[in-house]
């Protein structure tokens, strides 16, 4: 396991703290700074307890941030239907790269709120087709009107989709990365360590290069509720019960004993719990042969939650480079 200790792989220049996402509101504004900068938080600094209690987060900023997140809808693009309900579609935009690995995203908001287009942030998506990747957002059915098993398994059918016409969409069905924010981490990642969705839905594993989670939870969903009490144990208790049994099977963590997906990227912003569940899901993807890199950054609470999803793609956000680096060493775009 890859625990940065050097601030390596980054391109980004953080001398601005950014003005895009900047609103104060009742926030502490060192928090907000923070979070904005973003820089990576190297070696054993990255299990200093921040101690910071999402019930306090202020709820006038909570608003903001998901106002802005809501407003922040990627362009171009087109909708491509992969079920047959009308939640099943996906926005595609082609690379200019032919066979080019493609990224899909799965939208964070607690399995149950937000759409493929409101919950992605754009810098990403541009940012990512610069690059040379296709990318695809993926919209799916919310609880409780499915499970999160039925979720899971749909994104695992967008997928199929995108292999079956993988010549038509210019894209190399043996290249994908799945990329997750919140919730829709947790989704990635499973869907990176249990092979039983993906075969359900004609997709083998190993065609799944690589998994980016963006500051995801649930990855040991047992333990969360001591890592993260309060919103996070109280939607992980909503969508998933308190049934030790599912709980386990819905588990990133005591999957990835097994085969997993080719490599993994843990990106999270300062939040206690998701940064305890990320090592110990690391330690576990190690032992089975797995590479896996975790990276922590400034931004602490709902803060760095949302700005992380927002500001990654830019430039001068630490995180990016990070990323982009990743990206090249495990599934470039062309030759390796």
């Amino acid at each position: 396991m890859a625990l940065s200790t050097s601030h390596e792989d980054t391109d980004a220049d953080t001398s601005d703290t950014g003005n895009v996402h900047d609103q104060l509101g009742t926030c502490d504004p060192d928090m907000i700074a923070s979070a904005i900068r973003g820089n990576e938080i190297l070696g054993l600094d990255i299990f200093t307890q921040t101690r910071d209690d999402l019930l306090d987060f202020p709820a006038a900023r909570v608003e903001q941030l998901m106002s802005a997140m809501n407003k922040d809808i990627p362009t171009g693009g087109v909708d491509i239907s992969y079920g047959d309900k009308d939640t099943q579609h996906l926005r595609f935009w082609k690379s200019k790269s032919p066979e080019a690995p493609v990224i899909i995203f799965v939208h964070g908001g607690s399995w149950q709120i937000g759409t493929y287009l409101d919950s992605i942030g754009s810098a990403k998506v541009t940012h990512l087709l610069n690059q040379g990747y296709a990318f695809a957002s993926v919209n799916f059915s919310l609880i409780p009107s499915v499970t999160v098993e039925v979720q899971v398994q749909e994104v695992a059918h967008a997928l199929g989709y995108l292999t079956k016409n993988a010549t038509s969409l210019a894209i190399n069905p043996q290249n994908l990365i799945l990329m997750g924010h919140s919730s829709g981490a947790h989704v990635a990642a499973l869907l990176g360590t249990d092979a039983s969705y993906l075969s359900s839905a004609g997709v083998p594993l190993s065609s799944l290069r690589g998994v980016i989670a963006i500051d995801g939870s649930n990855y040991n969903a047992l333990a969360d509720f001591m890592d993260s009490p309060g919103p996070v144990a109280n939607n992980l208790a909503f969508a998933l019960e308190r049934e030790p049994t599912r709980l386990r099977a819905m588990s990133p963590t005591y999957h990835a004993r097994g085969c997993n997906a080719g490599a993994f990227l843990l990106l999270h912003a300062r939040r206690d719990g998701g940064v305890r569940q990320a090592v110990e899901f690391a330690a576990v993807l190690e032992a089975a042969g797995t590479d896996v890199e975790v990276r922590v950054f400034e931004g602490r609470s709902f803060e760095g939650h949302v700005q992380m999803l927002l500001r990654l793609g830019e430039m001068n956000f630490p995180a990016t480079g990070i990323m982009d680096g990743w990206l090249r060493r495990y599934v470039p775009v062309g030759p390796k």
